[in-house]
């Protein structure tokens, strides 16, 4: 699944490709792709103003006042076209503008969505996000205070979109073993001075892949489809050794993978 890199490149190469562009047609090519259809005719959808991400959400801003807010999933991608006769393998949905250039939602699995919104609705699933985690909010006293509570473990918390927005496995496992601590570690167990460093860790995981272009292990692919570089620079995710020589260890979490070096991310 795209996580916070992936989503912030994808969104600064649509900025590149179709902002102010007028819409001009909407097609769903699987039916229930597109959700909360607003019946209006699509020439009233008007320009796209404004592109933006939140979490793992990318939001078009439009300048009749509507918006709409894509989640792409596990296998979900943007791909610009200027030929209006090109389809894609597995083309869900697609906006055609009006300089006859083409955006198409493909999406192996078909698990993304396009939900349309207009100025009067709230947009739940958006309110529901924690903090960004390249915020100046995002602090360890705020983890504190997220975590007094809870009993999970830290992977598990940081994962968490109600806590952390557009966090996700790779870059969790990432983040956990550059900070050294063990991903089974309960989260209300940490010290400020371990927090700190989860936060510093974090944002410097994030710039890091939004640099490289984000991190590709199977689908990811950018708008201009090119593969992200930052899976070069992994530590332990789908690893057999971590940097300094010890055997990674895999183990489930909620169902999940966890990678993570019991050397160096001792549990104590």
């Amino acid at each position: 699944m795209p996580e916070l890199p992936e989503v912030q490149t994808i969104v600064a190469g649509l900025k590149k490709k179709i902002l102010n562009k007028k819409i001009v047609s909407l097609f769903e090519e699987r039916k229930g792709t597109i959700r909360n259809f607003i019946r209006v005719p699509t020439c009233e959808f008007g320009s796209i103003s404004a592109i933006s991400r939140r979490g793992k959400y990318i939001i078009f801003h439009t300048s009749n006042g509507y918006k709409f807010v894509i989640h792409l999933r596990m296998t979900g991608k943007m791909i610009f076209e200027k030929n209006l006769d090109k389809k894609s393998t597995h083309e869900r949905a697609y906006f055609i503008f009006d300089d006859k250039t083409k955006l198409i939602f493909d999406d192996v699995r078909a698990f993304g969505k396009i939900q349309i919104y207009d100025i009067k609705n709230r947009i739940e699933s958006l309110e529901k996000l924690g903090l960004e985690p390249l915020s100046d909010d995002f602090t360890a006293e705020y983890l504190r205070k997220r975590f007094r509570n809870r009993r999970s473990s830290i992977k598990n918390l940081l994962l968490n979109q109600s806590i952390v927005a557009g966090l996700g496995n790779i870059y969790v496992c990432e983040i956990l073993y550059r900070a050294k601590i063990s991903p089974q570690k309960k989260g209300n167990e940490l010290s400020i001075r371990k927090l700190n460093l989860i936060v510093k860790e974090t944002k410097k995981v994030l710039k890091e892949a939004i640099k490289y272009n984000g991190t590709t292990i199977s689908d990811y692919r950018s708008v201009e489809d090119k593969t992200g570089e930052f899976q070069k620079f992994l530590n332990v995710y789908q690893k057999k050794e971590c940097p300094q020589g010890h055997q990674i260890k895999r183990i489930k979490q909620v169902g999940r993978s966890t990678y993570y070096c019991p050397v160096c991310q001792k549990k104590k």
